[in-house]
């Protein structure tokens, strides 16, 4: 038996119940992984409140990205050993929010031994949506102008930084003038920083002005109602919305014709997993995210580190929140014995 969160109703965090699950034995093709550090992602908050992939399931376990060690192998395992410590993105039934899970070998990343658990927890999901986004929804070019709203924000700090790295001209918006230098120099390196407000949509005309009129080729929205509107009078002809949450409200309702008036704009709502199917790919985006993290190109700040047992009480402060930070759920060191029933 494992220790896991278990939603049995939506709604928030009083449905959060950390019960003992019976944890199966591996698979063909499958490893048991006992978890050292828990990503804590905006999906995973959407699920808990009902709005995710999993709205319509009665009980499940959230979490889509977790660290940990491999201690049992199933039939059929040839490239991964007992020891090896391992991550891993978008396991097919979640289920991060536990001590242990069981998980094909095909969504497994080796974790570089330079990376530590917690690292590595709050890099991978934000890190491999951030190389999906530059690197295959819309490839991002040196010279490039970009926006990127909430760098402060674990994903969105990820994403300012590595569009840095590919040498574009990167914007960033911050909700406090205490922010604006720690997204200049600390958290994302942004070229030019724009202050809004906490539902405030006035942002287009400084962003025109820091481009010289031009706009932005894409704007990276992760805050949604009060930033949607704004976000497309941003965008130079033929430029991308790319929304990536709702932190701050849903988006309003768009009316088509208008991206043909703003100048044949497109608007896209991707997610990782259906741009980051096959194990190739995620390890090729891991590896590129590690090679860039230990060159000092990327950095992340952990803000908090909350032990696995408490999350129900930090889940409705978080869910408050315009700006999802890194953090990383703590589960308790497991004894091996009781693993099973």
């Amino acid at each position: 038996m494992v220790k896991a969160v278990r939603v049995h109703t939506i709604g928030g965090r009083h449905h959060l119940q950390l019960e003992n699950v019976e944890l199966p034995h591996p698979g063909c093709n499958e490893v048991e992984v006992r978890h050292r550090a828990i990503g804590l992602n905006y999906p995973d908050l959407e699920d808990c409140k009902g709005e995710g992939h999993h709205a319509h399931h009665s009980v499940f376990t959230p979490g889509s990205s977790a660290v940990g060690v491999i201690t049992e192998l199933g039939t059929g395992v040839l490239n991964h050993r007992i020891g090896q410590r391992v991550g891993y993105v978008n396991p097919p039934n979640k289920g991060a929010f536990s001590e242990a899970s069981i998980l094909p070998t095909s969504c497994l990343v080796p974790i570089p031994s330079n990376i530590t658990d917690e690292e590595a927890a709050v890099l991978l999901f934000p890190g491999l949506t951030a190389w999906m986004l530059l690197k295959k929804l819309r490839p991002i070019r040196h010279g490039d102008a970009i926006l990127v709203h909430n760098v402060e924000s674990g994903l969105g700090s990820i994403i300012a930084q590595w569009a840095k790295h590919l040498e574009a001209f990167v914007i960033g918006t911050v909700s406090s003038e205490n922010d604006v230098e720690r997204a200049r120099k600390n958290i994302a390196g942004c070229s030019e920083v724009v202050v809004v407000k906490s539902g405030c949509c006035e942002f287009a005309d400084e962003v025109k002005e820091l481009t010289a009129g031009e706009g932005v080729a894409v704007v990276f929205d992760l805050v949604g109602k009060s930033t949607f509107m704004g976000s497309l009078d941003c965008l130079a002809p033929k430029g991308m919305l790319v929304s990536l949450g709702a932190t701050g409200g849903d988006a309003p309702m768009l009316n088509f014709k208008d991206l043909a008036g703003k100048g044949s704009l497109t608007v896209a709502v991707p997610v990782l997993g259906d741009y980051v199917k096959h194990q190739e790919e995620i390890l090729e985006g891991a590896q590129l995210l590690f090679e860039l993290h230990k060159a000092g190109e990327i950095k992340v700040e952990i803000a908090k580190k909350i032990p696995l047992d408490t999350i129900s009480k930090e889940l409705d402060v978080m869910t408050k929140r315009e700006a999802v930070e890194s953090c990383v759920l703590i589960p308790p060191v497991p004894d091996p014995k009781n693993y099973y029933s």
